[in-house]
């Protein structure tokens, strides 16, 4: 018995480290270099939660729904240097919320005093049956990684805008919000220890290795556009986030069931291991609370490390007349 427990305890901590390591990095593409990929030592996307008063879930839906067919979408990018944003509901019964997911160059935020606090206040929707959420949750970036050939759009306003509505609308890409926690104990030891870890990389103390080119292989095959990975901590427990944009969320769970790419294989392994259900992450269809309500893009969104060069750096206001409600 000691044998088998020890076996498992190496395993799962060997399978852990080496699939967070190959999932942050695993966003690359043949046309790009390490130096041109954009990561979370670039970017910072930041996760807004609303409480929602489970009574009025109906009248929130209902205000977002009119506000895009308002043709207000540059709400959801209601801070200036806002490249990439999505609104979600989270339908939980009991603690529903509205969640919102917006991207941003560091370059821009370098000033803000509080990046979490400019953000949290630029929250798109304003209503009477929305709250704040328990300030006791600690939330950590762990992964942001962009395709360097995710589209783009040339839309003359400067906003592209996908509104979902429960009669359905047209989409241009699959995204989704998923969660799952960690088994209590040594998982969440371990993640924190590759929290540590992220942070470490984003300073530039560590790198990537040889792992570049098994990177390469499953962004080709998955053609993600943006992944980005959350960890929250509190007394209910360590929660992960993820968030994607894809061309077909099916292709990406084809590709990588299809392969023998160590990225998957270990990373599937590390997840059965650390967390309580991974079935919300490791099955297809994906099985989710976090409910799609709209998606923007701007025209210019960075792509490349090269393009953050020439992206329009705002001084962190919302816009006039930007939030909705």
């Amino acid at each position: 018995m000691r044998i088998r427990s020890r076996r498992g305890l190496i395993l799962g901590g060997l399978a852990l480290g080496t699939a967070a390591w190959l999932h942050r990095s695993l966003r690359r593409s043949d046309s790009s270099s390490t130096d041109e990929f954009i990561d979370e030592r670039h970017m910072r996307a930041f996760l807004v939660r609303r409480r929602i008063d489970p009574q009025h879930v109906d009248a929130i839906r209902e205000a977002v729904s009119k506000a895009m067919f308002e043709d207000e979408p540059s709400a959801l990018l209601s801070l200036d240097g806002a490249t990439t944003a999505s609104l979600f509901l989270n339908r939980d019964p009991t603690t529903p919320e509205l969640v919102w997911y917006v991207e941003l160059p560091r370059s821009t935020i370098a000033d803000w005093d509080d990046p979490e606090a400019t953000v949290s206040e630029a929250f798109p929707l304003t209503h009477d049956a929305l709250d704040d959420t328990d300030d006791t949750v600690e939330r950590e970036l762990l992964v942001h990684a962009v395709n360097p050939l995710r589209p783009r759009t040339d839309v003359s306003d400067g906003v592209a805008s996908q509104r979902i509505t429960d009669a359905g609308g047209e989409r241009t890409a699959d995204i989704a919000l998923v969660s799952v926690w960690f088994t209590a104990g040594l998982p969440e030891r371990l993640a924190d220890w590759f929290t540590d870890l992220t942070n470490r990389f984003k300073t530039g103390e560590l790198n990537l290795g040889p792992i570049e080119t098994w990177s390469v292989e499953m962004i080709d095959m998955e053609n993600m556009y943006t992944e980005t990975l959350f960890l929250e901590r509190s007394a209910t427990g360590y929660e992960l986030l993820s968030y994607m944009e894809a061309d077909e969320m099916q292709r990406v769970y084809d590709a990588y069931y299809d392969t023998w790419n160590p990225v998957a294989r270990v990373s599937e392994i590390a997840l059965n291991w650390a967390l309580r259900d991974p079935s919300p992450i490791l099955d297809y269809p994906l099985e989710t609370d976090f409910e799609l309500l709209a998606h923007a893009v701007t025209p210019n969104r960075p792509r490349r490390v090269s393009d953050l060069l020439g992206h329009h750096e705002g001084a962190g206001e919302p816009r006039d007349g930007d939030n909705l409600g």
